[in-house]
């Protein structure tokens, strides 16, 4: 259908494990006319963290889809989940859901809230009927796994008892397990979990999944990537435990020192774009193009960063057109610089390039890192993860 731009949109959005969906309609008489649809898999499992989460990043991509139909227009926005009638009250969010609802507040809409038996269409393009045949493919299982996992369930006791009772239908157990490609899932909360039976060697290659190939983080970090794929009885013990005696992580682990004395902050920015901390990092590694410092760039008031590679001998030239290209033509000009000595920040071409773009340059004292914590913060987030796949050893 051609739109009528004449008549307000009315944009309805869906979400589901693995894919996001929306229609762009409008009101003809009594019933609504489809425009355009929409459908996109999520790009990643971390990002479905929650439901809430899913459906807001569902809004987020249908608004920047069609924003050339919607910006600066009214229209109605139907959704299933009561997502946005709560998600401000929230005492904390994440740095991505601060993003989506700055640009959600971009718009201009009523919402309107209505039950998924009432959402068919949306509903039926983020489930689509190869998703369930996608699990296994999805979660990057090699045949050798797959029928181990097969095996395994034979030998454990757990798994056992679920599959029989799905097979002899037990209303209780068919709720929440699901049996797809001769593999057990359990059902909760919107998230398909594969379950792991007890065999070490198969828990072990998971936890490693979780923790080694995703930047050898804490517990924490480690058990909610593993609560987004998988499930058994010990699993979050069994993190722990791993995590706890991973020598590697355990001989590299950064150590935080008290502070000395009291610390002042600086000022928080009013908003996004006014200050940021700038630093240079070593990686100590020179690599084939011959990069070996990070040029790290943090937005102080988002936390949001930039790195940067660059060579060692990079002269001042370099890194203002580094700073150029890759923050100011995207995000403008800060009104505050905040930086330690180095001898880039301290060098006259680098003060009268600040100069020129009107931004105010804040040097912090000598052998104090602390008055720039953001960006050395962001520093050692980098080096934690740089550490283990420089040099692991």
């Amino acid at each position: 259908m051609v739109p009528n731009l004449q008549r307000p949109f009315v944009v309805t959005t869906d979400a589901s494990q693995y894919d996001i969906s929306a229609v762009l309609a409008q009101q003809e008489g009594k019933k609504l006319r489809p425009v355009e649809y929409m459908s996109k898999k999520m790009p990643s499992k971390k990002l479905a963290k929650s439901t809430y989460e899913r459906e807001l990043y569902a809004l987020y991509k249908a608004l920047a889809h069609w924003r050339h139909y919607l910006l600066g227009r009214f229209f109605y926005l139907r959704i299933d989940h009561q997502t946005l009638k709560w998600i401000k009250t929230q005492p904390v969010l994440s740095d991505a859901l601060k993003r989506w609802i700055e640009v959600i507040d971009q718009y201009d809409f009523k919402l309107d809230y209505v039950k998924r038996e009432y959402n068919k269409v949306a509903d039926a393009l983020s489930r689509r009927p190869d998703c369930l045949g996608a699990l296994i493919s999805e979660l990057g299982l090699s045949e050798d796994v797959t029928r181990s996992l097969g095996e395994a369930y034979k030998e454990d006791p757990v798994t056992m008892h679920i599959i029989n009772k799905l097979q002899a239908k037990h209303k209780a157990t068919f709720n929440e397990f699901v049996m797809v490609d001769g593999l057990l899932f359990l059902e909760k909360a919107g998230l398909r979990r594969l379950v792991v039976p007890s065999r070490e060697i198969l828990r072990g290659l998971f936890l490693g999944d979780c923790h080694d190939a995703t930047g050898h983080f804490g517990y924490k970090e480690t058990s909610a990537n593993l609560v987004q794929q998988f499930w058994w009885p010990s699993m979050l013990d069994d993190a722990k435990k791993y995590v706890k005696t991973f020598q590697v992580c355990q001989r590299d682990k950064p150590r935080t020192p008290a502070p000395l004395e009291l610390l002042k902050p600086l000022p928080i920015p009013a908003g996004p774009g006014q200050s940021v901390s700038m630093d240079f990092m070593d990686t100590l590694v020179t690599s084939k193009n011959g990069k070996q410092h990070i040029f790290v760039i943090v937005d102080r008031f988002t936390k949001y960063a930039r790195l940067i590679v660059m060579p060692e001998t990079a002269r001042t030239e370099h890194v203002i057109k580094l700073f150029m290209d890759n923050w100011v033509r995207d995000f403008a000009l800060p009104k505050t610089i905040v930086s330690d000595r180095d001898v880039w920040f301290t060098s006259e071409m680098w003060s009268k390039a600040v100069e020129q773009m009107g931004s105010q340059l804040q040097v912090t004292s000598g052998n104090h890192p602390e008055a720039n914590g953001q960006v050395e913060q962001m520093n050692r987030v980098v080096q934690h993860l740089l550490r283990y796949y420089i040099k692991p050893n």
